[in-house]
């Protein structure tokens, strides 16, 4: 499944097995340092517990859409900004 979280007005996509692999995806140390250099130059992601929520049908598209691009890519988690 397609889960999102919301930082700053910005929707971030990404896949977890489930909404509980999707809240230890999103407070993972990784996500988190990924978040804050994304917002490095901005006015930081304001906190770092971001809690997940299943995309909507628009982001699913968007994220099918970026993520098709990066197919044969070798990647752990790709997160996709949908939003």
């Amino acid at each position: 499944m397609i889960y999102v979280v919301d930082v700053n007005q910005m929707s971030f996509a990404f896949v977890a097995g489930s909404e509980r692999h999707a809240s230890e995806i999103a407070a993972s140390p990784a996500f988190v340092r990924a978040l804050d250099r994304f917002f490095l130059n901005r006015q930081g992601s304001r906190g770092s517990n971001h809690r997940p929520r299943g995309a909507t049908v628009q982001e699913l598209a968007l994220f099918n859409d970026m993520s098709s691009e990066f197919a044969d890519a070798a990647a752990d988690v790709l997160v996709a900004r949908v939003g």
